[in-house]
Order: structure tokens, then sequence, then C-alpha cells
């Protein structure tokens, strides 16, 4: 159970950063593509657009070593396949995703089906709230978002919560903080560094 926990926070941890030096990150750049290093522990992740959503690619520290992680996300706030060291996790969603006008209807939610390695595990619903608009400041960039709260059920689980940071103008979740069921934070995620395009 434990290890199927830690693939699904996995799975729904929406790992996503913004730059601390130099120049601000800006809209066109994204669409290039943004690698994105936190340096301890030491996570490296390349996002690129693909259509609404994201594709990404990323090297995490475990163990003292680096593990290779693919993904593939509907939208920046909902993930919905992760390929990694545990085999291959996907979430399909009964209701169409639409979350670009999330701040007018405040709420969308879906039926959710995990599948492992193409076979079904479990089910149960998505649900993402808007929790209103802000602004993220990271080194001397300062960017709009939303305030988001994302939440994961499936039958027989704890919930996988996560609180998220959404710039609409970038098209990327600026800050990431996992919850516990009580909504205490947990741990949080944010980058050192950004690259344009791919490189180390």
């Amino acid at each position: 159970m434990s290890i199927l926990l830690r693939s699904l926070s996995l799975l729904v941890g929406i790992i996503l950063a913004a730059p601390a030096f130099g120049n601000c990150l800006t809209a066109n750049q994204t669409k290039q593509g943004v690698l994105l290093t936190r340096e301890v522990p030491f996570l490296s992740v390349f996002y690129k657009p693909n259509g609404p959503g994201l594709t990404e690619q990323k090297l995490v520290e475990r163990n003292r070593s680096l593990q290779p992680v693919s993904a593939v996300y509907l939208h920046p706030l909902l993930v919905e396949k992760r390929v990694g060291p545990n085999g291959t996790h996907e979430l399909k969603y009964a209701n169409a995703v639409a979350l670009d006008d999330l701040p007018q209807k405040k709420n969308w939610q879906s039926d959710t089906t995990l599948f492992i390695n193409g076979k079904k595990s479990v089910s149960g619903t998505t649900f993402i709230r808007f929790d209103g608009l802000g602004e993220e400041t990271i080194a001397s960039c300062s960017y709009k978002v939303w305030a988001t709260n994302s939440r994961l059920e499936l039958t027989g689980l704890p919930p996988i919560i996560f609180e998220q940071y959404y710039s609409p103008e970038l098209h990327l979740v600026l800050r990431s903080v996992r919850l516990g069921p009580s909504n205490q934070p947990l741990s949080e995620v944010r980058f050192d560094r950004f690259q344009i395009g791919w490189g180390n």
C-alpha cells in the first residue's frame, strides 16, 4: 500500500517552478521548453508545451542515484500519465478537461480511474478548486497566479492533496505544496534556476 501511495504522490504531484536568476521567464520562452533545476536534493525537470498540456522529462535523486521519470499532462494542473522506475501509472478522467475557465466556474471534478502498467487498479474522483488570485514572487520575478487545491480520492486510499499556484500567462505551476488529510503542509517544491530549451 505504501508503494502505491508513493507512486500516486509522484503521479499527481505537479512539480514546476520559475526562474531564480537573471531575467524573468516570459510566455514566449516557455513555448520553447524550460529546464528547471533544484540543487539540493537534486531535481532537474524539462517541460515543453504539448497543445493545452505539457510533456515532462525529469531526473530525480533518490537513494544517492538519479532516476528518470517522464510524464504527460492534459493541463499543467492535471497529470495524465507518468512513467518511472515503478512502471506506468495513468489516470483516466471521465469528464472533459476544461480548466482554463476555473476562476469563473470555481470547481472542476471528474470520475477518475487509475491504471498501473495498463491494468485497472482503483477508481475515485479528482477535484480541483479555485481558491483565489494571487502573486508568486521568485527571486526578483513576480507573476499573477491562481491559487488552486487539487484532491485525488481513490477507493480505499487516503486522499492525495496539493496546493498549487498556477500562472496562466506562463502555462506553468510556479509552486506546489503537498498537504496532509487535515490540509497541513507536508512538503513544498521550489527550484533554484532555469534554462530555456534543453540543456544541463
